[in-house]
């Protein structure tokens, strides 16, 4: 089902390139609709969840439970327990990957080098006076080793670009609406220090805020 959504706002998106009269009227509905696309997706996932720790604890109680009767009374404290959990699936690496690639379809033909409206397609870091995407433009992962292309300013994953001019010299920047017109070549690539540094601090404040949600849900399990 999340893979519909997706898709559909992949398609959606599509139109929004062709030049005709309703490119504009079509930008405004996928705006409007965002929201309830991103709710549609944290319903669906908190169910999967929900499903998955009932599952669980189906299993324990039967594990646990010699008789009929000790085995109801034992699912029945468990998931009254469960249903005390206070579950965020926002903080869930499964939403986070859900809504960076229905933001990333959404804002992709925006994208247009290192500003501000990248913002609004992936999460983001100030290096200075600008903001550019922590994610690389080819693999869609977090970069963790990120340089600069000094043609258009533009950034990648070390590793994903020298892996694609490898095989292909005549590969010019990924990201949509770049209008450098120079093919990639290695020494057009500055390691961003700066960047990386901000990258490690971001990885390290996910870290933080799922092992506080994990806490959450062990002192829940205690009570």
């Amino acid at each position: 089902m999340k893979k519909c959504i997706v898709e559909n706002t992949q398609y959606m998106k599509s139109f929004e390139s062709a030049e005709n009269t309703f490119r504009d009227e079509l930008k405004k509905l996928n705006d409007e609709i965002l929201d309830k696309r991103l709710a549609m997706g944290e319903t669906l996932i908190r169910m999967k969840t929900k499903q998955k720790r009932l599952d669980q604890i189906l299993e324990k109680a039967a594990n646990e439970s010699n008789t009929l009767k000790q085995f109801e009374k034992k699912y029945a404290d468990l998931n009254a327990s469960e249903e005390k959990k206070r579950n965020n699936v926002k903080q869930s690496a499964e939403y986070k990957d859900f809504k960076r690639e229905i933001l990333g379809n959404l804002n992709a033909s925006n994208a247009s080098g290192c500003n501000d409206g990248e913002a609004e397609i992936m999460e983001i870091m100030e290096t200075g006076d600008t903001a550019c995407s922590m994610y690389d433009p080819w693999t869609k992962g977090l970069m963790l080793n990120p340089v600069r292309n000094i043609k258009c300013g533009h950034h990648y994953d070390r590793d994903s670009v020298m892996s694609v001019i490898k095989s292909n010299m005549s590969v010019r920047c990924p990201v949509v609406g770049c209008a450098s017109k120079n093919y990639i070549q290695p020494n057009h690539l500055q390691a961003d220090v700066a960047l990386q540094q901000k990258i490690i601090e971001h990885q390290a404040e996910q870290a933080a805020q799922e092992s506080f949600v994990s806490s959450e849900d062990d002192d829940n399990e205690e009570d």
